[in-house]
């Protein structure tokens, strides 16, 4: 229905941006919109200036909810993960603000399940379902991001298990705290290297509070 918004970005938060469309001659209206974090970084910087944004308009029962984002790979990738059932829109944003579309399509076309269990809110059986529906799918849309699957696959995180459900959850205080996701990504890895022992994955056991500290000390 609504395919994109153009007009000036007037607030951002880190979940969330209202774009004005219409200008003040003519009654400009601020459209709400929910966006993941790799779309508010796209965005940062630019308040008070003309953006462009791809929307979507989720319509349930009585609420309508309008989503943004910065690609049309992102909304993509949000409208695949929401065609599985029970997935919804809250974990789809958390899973575009803690890997990259590239991961995220590579990992549902390799049937990584690891990788999407270090989505927030996404457990072992959930992981394995996104895999069930959406390989077939996904590997078509990675096809046409040209990356390749197994190499997405192979850059994925060192940490496994509860290590990388901590890794994600700094990485996104990070991205909270002003830092591009690429840069957070890589000092919530480089934390992990340094606090846990080496061979050590899914058995290690290292607070979100001290990664953070360790990352936020990373050079």
């Amino acid at each position: 229905m609504y395919h994109h918004l153009r007009g000036t970005l007037v607030e951002l938060g880190s979940l969330d941006a209202v774009v004005e469309t219409g200008g003040v001659e003519a009654g400009g209206v601020g459209w709400q919109l929910t966006v993941p974090l790799s779309t508010a970084e796209a965005l940062r910087g630019s308040r008070g200036q003309e953006v462009l944004v791809y929307t979507h308009l989720l319509v349930r029962e009585d609420d309508l909810r309008l989503f943004g984002f910065a690609t049309l790979d992102e909304r993509e990738a949000f409208r695949l993960l929401l065609s599985v059932s029970r997935m919804g829109p809250a974990i789809a944003i958390q899973a575009l603000s803690g890997i990259s579309v590239g991961d995220l399509v590579g990992a549902l076309a390799s049937g990584d399940s690891a990788t999407l269990c270090r989505i927030k809110g996404v457990g072992k059986k959930l992981a394995e379902r996104l895999v069930l529906e959406l390989r077939e799918k996904a590997g078509l849309l990675l096809h046409r991001l040209g990356v390749d699957a197994e190499s997405s696959a192979a850059s994925k995180p060192s940490a496994g298990g509860e290590g990388e459900r901590a890794v994600t959850d700094v990485v996104v205080a990070l991205t909270e705290l002003g830092y591009a996701p690429k840069e957070a990504q890589r000092r919530a890895d480089d934390a992990w290297s340094e606090l846990s022992p080496d061979g050590e994955t899914n058995d290690v056991v290292v607070s979100v509070e001290a990664l953070l500290r360790e990352a936020l000390r990373q050079k």
